[in-house]
């Protein structure tokens, strides 16, 4: 007789206290468990249901069975014999744990959303593990979990037990197709509109993305990186420049359009970068709704609609092209990572600092980056682009993003468990963190501004936006097909002074009225290469927002 694994009698026998046992077949038991999952565990999958069948209550029930039976599938496909206990305990706590971010804070949990996950930091994820996260893992995973290790097993023989297994996986598979095919035409249009309904089933999804996440590694774990733009050289304007450029490009954090005062917002959260006179582009979309995509979509040569993991860590970058072309280039960092576009460059880490002035609460925020930029600016002697990777407005601890004392609009949410603050004070604590972004860039371009001894140039662009409770959703990384405009809509500034503009033969007029239409995160690599004046043949003129404003280019226009 097989022995059992550690792993199944170990819970058994902590769980074998006193009292009355219920004895349960291995089939009731995953009957059990999957109807647990799908009543405790897809509140937002009926309430999406609710919406999308308008009242057609049958044809939402049958869509459920479907649900359940899909369910039924994975818990008796995944279980057998010793397996089955801790199969259903994980599926149990997985979830909980899926289930507690998609109700409350409307994450969908895909392939990018575990992509963010395993490329996180204990700093970053710590803000997520909250006190009513707990209680609900606990509550909803951690006890129905030790209830399958609590109840007794009545078994068959080795071969009785795999043809029930074979039943039940057979049987679950015909009772879903067979409850869509009831009118196959009104589900198949409403999972085609709808994506966000298969996106809410637990535990399905998260495992669909799972599997999806561990096969795009797998294809990539031994992925070559291509060169690009080995071209790369200085252009005449540059070559001809009698300082070194010093260019900061701050790649920020969180940051949303709509709540950027240089776009109209009700508030004033930008005055400093207005009074500064930086060039504005009101309507920027963001290559992805997480920073483990957009980050490296922003800095690689191909558009969001290109983009993919592979071809993101299996080519050259912006970064790389710079050096190519002769220019020091150095990535900073104060958030969770330079998800390897970095990986060919000087980085600094300003995580790990303790400096009181910046990092006292156990997290350092921005103006951590200011000393470093003063005493580097003092010591350029080459052209240099630094990459500043901002903290920003990363929630949901928006608090911690500022100094106490920079709290402009009160009351502001000070937990991270938002669905205890009002709409107001998470609005107010997220403005406050605009409102301090815009003061650390005032204080960039005043200390660049202040060098006598280079040529001083600043982008901004935030990596992705941010949702607010709106329509019940907080945070970002929703899937990009069905994400708000408040996690794709991104701010992006460019600070150009006379003489920059004067070295590099740029009209500032030009570039403020091009400001005025739409971009993307599309036109970074190439604006980039085009405001530092960088020749190649990868640089493409059409996404180059500084092409068209070049003295050259304006005077043959008006010829």
């Amino acid at each position: 007789m097989l022995k059992k694994p550690f792993f199944v009698t170990i819970p058994a026998r902590i769980l074998q206290f006193p009292g009355y046992r219920p004895c349960l077949s291995p089939l009731a038991l995953n009957l059990l468990v999957a109807g647990f999952i799908m009543a405790a565990h897809n509140a937002t999958f009926w309430s999406l249901g609710y919406r999308v069948f308008d009242g057609m209550l049958l044809k939402q029930a049958v869509f459920g069975v479907a649900a359940f039976a899909l369910t039924l599938l994975l818990v008796a496909g995944l279980g057998f014999r010793w397996l089955q206990r801790p199969a259903l305990a994980f599926l149990l706590l997985l979830s909980a744990v899926t289930s507690y971010y998609m109700d409350t804070l409307g994450v969908v949990i895909d392939r990018d959303m575990i992509q963010n996950a395993a490329t996180t930091t204990v700093t970053e994820a710590k803000h997520l593990v909250t006190p009513n996260f707990v209680l609900h893992v606990a509550g909803f995973g951690i006890v129905p979990a030790l209830m399958v290790f609590w109840v007794r097993l009545s078994r068959g023989g080795l071969w009785r037990d795999i043809g029930a297994t074979v039943l039940t996986v057979g049987l679950s598979a015909a009772l879903f197709l067979g409850a869509l095919m009831t009118d196959l035409r009104t589900y198949a249009a409403v999972l085609r509109k709808n994506r966000e309904l298969t996106a809410a089933v637990q535990p399905a999804a998260p495992l669909n993305g799972a599997i999806q996440y561990a096969a795009m590694m797998l294809r990539t774990r031994n992925i070559e990186v291509l060169p690009l733009g080995r071209d790369a050289q200085k252009g005449a304007n540059l070559s001809a420049a009698d300082k070194p450029v010093l260019a900061v490009i701050v790649a920020g954090e969180t940051a949303r359009a709509q709540n950027f005062g240089l776009n109209g917002y009700a508030r004033d959260t930008t005055p400093e970068l207005a009074a500064r006179g930086v060039i504005n582009f009101a309507d920027v979309s963001s290559c992805g709704t997480a920073t483990a995509t957009s980050l490296p979509c922003m800095f690689s040569k191909f558009g969001r609609r290109e983009f993919s993991y592979s071809k993101g860590i299996g080519n050259e970058n912006l970064l790389d092209v710079l050096t190519h072309a002769g220019f020091d280039v150095e990535w900073w960092e104060n958030n969770t990572g330079d998800k390897a576009i970095a990986d060919r460059v000087t980085a600094r880490r300003m995580t790990d600092l303790t400096t009181p002035e910046h990092c006292a609460r156990g997290e350092c925020i921005d103006s951590v980056f200011l000393d470093f930029l003063r005493d580097k600016a003092e010591a350029i002697t080459r052209d240099t682009v630094i990459v500043i990777h901002q903290i920003g407005s990363h929630g949901p601890a928006y608090y911690l993003r500022y100094p106490p004392d920079f709290a402009r609009f009160k009351p502001d949410c000070q937990t991270p468990e938002l669905k205890e603050c009002s709409v107001d004070e998470i609005v107010n604590a997220y403005d406050n963190t605009i409102a301090f972004t815009d003061h650390f860039l005032g204080e960039v371009i005043d200390l660049l501004d202040s060098s006598d001894t280079v040529l001083p140039a600043m982008i901004y662009a935030s990596d992705h936006g941010e949702s607010l409770g709106e329509n019940g959703l907080y945070l970002h990384g929703a899937p990009y097909f069905m994400a708000p405009q408040e996690q794709t809509k991104v701010p992006m500034v460019m600070w150009v002074p006379d003489r920059f503009a004067a070295a590099m033969s740029l009209n500032t007029d030009c570039l403020r009225a091009r400001g005025a239409q739409a971009a993307s995160h599309d036109n970074l690599f190439h604006t980039a290469l085009g405001l530092m004046d960088v020749e190649t043949e990868v640089r493409q003129a059409a996404l180059d927002l500084t092409a068209e404003c070049r003295h050259d280019k304006l005077s043959k226009v008006l010829k």
